[in-house]
């Protein structure tokens, strides 16, 4: 049997690339399986990502003009198509990312040229936006796609996979399911011991977007030397956030620029904390920076009634905050100290979540929904 892992979303700032490389990696390099990713003829990360997934297995490319644009998922139906002309005959495909809606609404015809006995659909995000019920033509597609018996959905947290399944509860059993992520190696941390210092070091690593509490936490740390330090590194998500956020404008803790994975996990390990107080933010999806602390063993600093703060809950590996910005503010003064026995208190549970979450724990599972 062989299998087409896609990623229309390849050449996108931010955690794609990485992510597939991750999956690519813990899948280890196997003749049954094969990539197609999207390129958007740069030179750069993206031919360094390249490369790395070539360690991997044999990839194709196809050419987009947009990061993550609904084209992006046609064109890769389309260099599908092409492979098949070409001989290339795979029984499986695996949407590592995609526009649902457009999927679902091309792949019946597709899978006339295509004939595969399974497609699965990695989804990112919940059913809300498509379900609105003034406009019932998304609901329509995306149920009669998900009925095919050829078709799996998978999300990245129980709580997507519950909305789904609440949303088409008429489905049969096995239809709508959970996929781990697999993006801490079985390695350890150990690199990264336990810093000491005066002052507790906070960070916000990854992408710089609206919604990461950036707007109000510069200018706390800057106007309370009590608080600690803050750290503030990326890349801006798009041009105009650069304008939204020019609050980091002169701020000393901004280290602005492209973050490859190492630079992401030594930034990290020099914080005390991770913070990830997401208020532009569906509370049921995952967190990259949550693995990231993970690996580099950070606790992590959220806000309550999420996925994030379940991890918190149940592993004890992080503090959970109310969404007030006057007590978060309150909070992060008192947190506990490195070097405390609270503090090794986190460190543990953050171990603990590691140690449940590593590609040991959950490649079975994952290589069982792909190719099982």
């Amino acid at each position: 049997m062989k299998l087409l892992i896609i990623q229309p979303w390849f050449s996108a700032i931010g955690h794609p690339a990485q992510s597939l490389i991750n999956m690519a990696s813990a899948i280890g390099r196997d003749d049954r399986v094969d990539y197609l990713v999207s390129s958007n003829g740069e030179p750069g990360h993206f031919l360094d990502s390249m490369e790395k997934l070539r360690t991997w297995g044999k990839v194709e490319s196809y050419s987009v003009t947009t990061p993550v644009g609904d084209s992006n998922t046609v064109r890769a139906l389309l260099a599908v198509w092409r492979l098949r002309l070409n001989g290339r005959q795979y029984q499986r495909i695996f949407f590592f990312d995609e526009s649902l809606f457009v999927l679902a609404l091309l792949w019946p015809v597709f899978s006339l040229w295509i004939p595969v006995e399974r497609i699965g659909v990695l989804h990112l995000f919940g059913p809300d936006p498509l379900m609105e019920r003034r406009n019932p033509w998304p609901r329509f597609v995306i149920g009669r796609f998900l009925k095919r018996p050829d078709v799996r959905l998978y999300l990245r947290t129980e709580e997507m996979a519950k909305a789904w399944r609440d949303t088409f509860s008429a489905l049969a059993n096995g239809r709508i399911s959970y996929m781990p992520s697999l993006e801490i190696p079985d390695e350890g941390p150990w690199l990264y011991p336990e810093k000491k210092s005066d002052a507790v070091a906070f960070g916000i690593i990854g992408q710089i977007r609206v919604g990461k509490g950036i707007e109000w936490l510069v200018p706390a740390f800057q106007n309370d030397a009590a608080l600690g330090t803050l750290t503030v590194a990326g890349e801006f998500n798009m041009p105009q956030t650069r304008e939204q956020l020019s609050v980091l404008n002169g701020f000393d803790g901004f280290i602005n620029r492209f973050m490859s994975e190492s630079d992401m996990l030594g930034c990290a390990a020099e914080q005390d904390y991770l913070l990830m107080l997401y208020d532009k933010w569906d509370k049921r999806m995952e967190s990259a920076v949550m693995y990231i602390a993970a690996r580099v063993n950070r606790p992590v600093v959220v806000y309550g009634d999420s996925w994030s703060s379940r991890m918190v809950s149940e592993f004890g590996c992080g503090i959970c905050m109310p969404a007030v910005q006057e007590e978060v503010i309150h909070m992060l003064r008192h947190v506990p100290r490195p070097g405390s026995v609270e503090y090794g208190t986190l460190l543990k549970g953050m171990a603990a979540f590691r140690q449940a979450h590593s590609v040991g724990a959950l490649r079975d599972k994952v290589i069982q929904e792909l190719l099982g």
